[in-house]
């Protein structure tokens, strides 16, 4: 009995000394981010190397410094292996009760690309704590300017010092891959919240592309669809009017300029609706011409039989 609980005791000893993570405490100033230097240890394993970092509490340092959650999971390419990739889940913000980032993460690069040295570097806001733990014995070296002076430089690589701004690619609430991302359920697979193709400037927009988009179809939901223009009480611009219009603005009416299509693009709703309206005032002016054609030949047959029977009265007159 006494043997079981012990053996249960080194157990969970055993865990918990796992658990443990290491602290990691960054100099330098809080307004700059600067290069802290991993191993992927891992690649000689032929498994990815994994580290995770945290602040769990927002007072960590100072009241309302902000907390972070993230992972690393990498290969690196080592003098140009295959199979490298980076995968990040990056959770950082101010607290539960406001979106606003606090960023301590700035960037991270796989520094191995001239060389054998497994370097793996993460930008890391100064002035700072951190707390991390890897699936391998990390050793993290801090070039902030007191643990290890600036700048870093990469073996075989580029010269590296801090950053001062955030990297465009880094999510700041959520993941990122290097990789493609796959769906083969035929369910229903569900985005709240913009999407951006090519492009990080959604604006108010759900989708956002940049770049060429090739489809099937494309269904737009509109309203107010232009069938009023065939009411009896429709007005109807004249074409004495269109071509005074187009003489002054070299457009037609409520269609945008060449200008503001090129600057902020068109909707395709809105200028579907348009050009139908136009292509049915054009309609209506078209039966409108037709009839006057109509009665136009009426009016020249009448006349010719006018002419025609004038003739054979001064024809045979004459006679």
């Amino acid at each position: 009995m006494k043997k079981n609980a012990l053996l249960l005791l080194m157990l969970l000893m055993t865990v918990f000394v796992k658990a443990q993570t290491a602290p990691l405490i960054v100099g330098g100033d809080l307004d700059k981010f600067y290069p802290v230097v991993f191993k992927d240890i891992n690649w000689i394993n032929h498994i990815p190397t994994e580290i995770r970092l945290g602040r769990s509490s927002v007072h960590q340092d100072n009241n309302w410094k902000g907390s972070l959650m993230a992972k690393f999971v990498f290969h690196n390419t080592l003098w140009g292996n295959g199979a490298r990739f980076t995968d990040v889940d990056i959770w950082q913000r101010y607290n539960k009760m406001t979106t606003q980032e606090v960023p301590f993460i700035a960037g991270y690069r796989d520094a191995s690309g001239s060389s054998s040295s497994y370097d793996f570097i993460i930008w890391l806001r100064g002035n700072t704590t951190y707390y991390y733990d890897s699936n391998v014995t990390q050793n993290p070296e801090i070039y902030d300017g007191v643990k290890n002076p600036l700048p870093f430089q990469e073996v075989g690589g580029p010269v590296h010092s801090f950053k001062t701004e955030v990297d465009v690619n880094i999510n700041s609430w959520g993941k990122t891959t290097e990789g493609t991302l796959y769906s083969l359920n035929g369910g229903l697979n569900y985005m709240n919240g913009s999407l951006g193709i090519g492009t990080l400037s959604t604006g108010e927009y759900r989708l956002a592309v940049n770049g060429k988009m090739r489809t099937h179809e494309i269904r737009v939901e509109t309203a107010n669809w232009p069938d009023y223009v065939f009411e009896k009480n429709y007005s109807l611009p004249s074409l004495g009017e269109l071509e005074k219009y187009i003489a002054q603005n070299k457009r037609l009416p409520e269609i945008p300029s060449a200008t503001e299509a090129e600057r902020e693009g068109v909707d395709l709703g809105s200028m579907n609706k348009l050009l139908l309206k136009k292509i049915e005032e054009l309609t209506l002016h078209l039966i409108s011409k037709d009839k006057e054609i109509t009665e136009l030949k009426k009016l020249t047959s009448k006349v010719e039989d006018l002419e025609n029977k004038m003739k054979l009265i001064l024809g045979s007159g004459q006679k």
